[in-house]
């Protein structure tokens, strides 16, 4: 092979050297320009990663308030609800007759301050048991506390002369009523003798049950009712 042969060869080799060098730049290149674009995708996708987690906090603690807020008008509405459900029914008006024959009614009698209605027969002993103790209660409160002895007319075979007869034999101070057409009987449902119910200053119905109860009993339960 002569020089000229070698050196037509040699200039073939280097233009398919630079051929094949020029073609593994473009390769790398497209190679480096694909790394680029998924690197800017993945981090286009952290980004986007990032936004939907930072709303789905947000809204979480949008939640969080929305619910802290819906539980305290909750608990506002439960506290009124039970404060609703606390408050006493107002006592039943029924009609009497006060001890110088004048018609009246409980309403008429109530003085804006804590009361004891107590249900009564002289026929009836556990009645006579318990009187003395209503007595001396209404001589230690009777400024704070209105007492309204109810002779139960009609029931136990009782008469308005018989209740009198036993009052004024027995001396007692606090005020009697006459029950003369069962009507505090009837709106009170009283079944046995004695019953004896409890009121607050506003005429509502506080405690109340049938059985004798004794002075200490009594002034517990007046206790529940006195203004501090």
């Amino acid at each position: 092979m002569n020089e000229k042969q070698k050196w037509i060869l040699g200039a073939v080799a280097l233009v398919l050297l630079l051929v094949i060098a020029g073609f593994g730049y473009q390769e790398l290149q497209k190679e480096a320009e694909r790394q680029e674009k998924s690197q800017a995708g993945e981090q286009i996708q952290m980004e986007e990663q990032a936004q939907t987690e930072e709303q789905i906090q947000t809204e979480e603690q949008t939640g969080t308030e929305d619910l802290s807020e819906e539980t305290k008008e909750n608990g506002t509405a439960s506290q009124e609800e039970e404060k609703e459900a606390t408050e006493y029914a107002e006592a039943p008006d029924f009609t009497v007759w006060d001890q110088d024959g004048n018609q009246t009614s409980l309403k008429e009698i109530l003085e804006e301050k804590p009361a004891v209605i107590n249900f009564w027969t002289s026929k009836c002993p556990p009645c006579k048991e318990e009187m003395p103790d209503f007595e001396d209660v209404y001589q230690e409160m009777k400024d704070k506390v209105q007492f309204i002895m109810v002779d139960s007319v009609g029931c136990m075979g009782e008469t308005e002369e018989s209740g009198r007869a036993y009052v004024e034999e027995q001396g007692f101070t606090f005020p009697v009523y006459y029950d003369l057409e069962m009507d505090g009987v009837l709106n009170y449902g009283i079944r046995a003798f004695p019953t004896t119910y409890i009121l607050n200053e506003d005429g509502r119905l506080v405690t109340g049950g049938s059985g004798m109860i004794s002075k200490d009993i009594l002034l517990e339960l007046l206790e529940q009712v006195m203004e501090p």
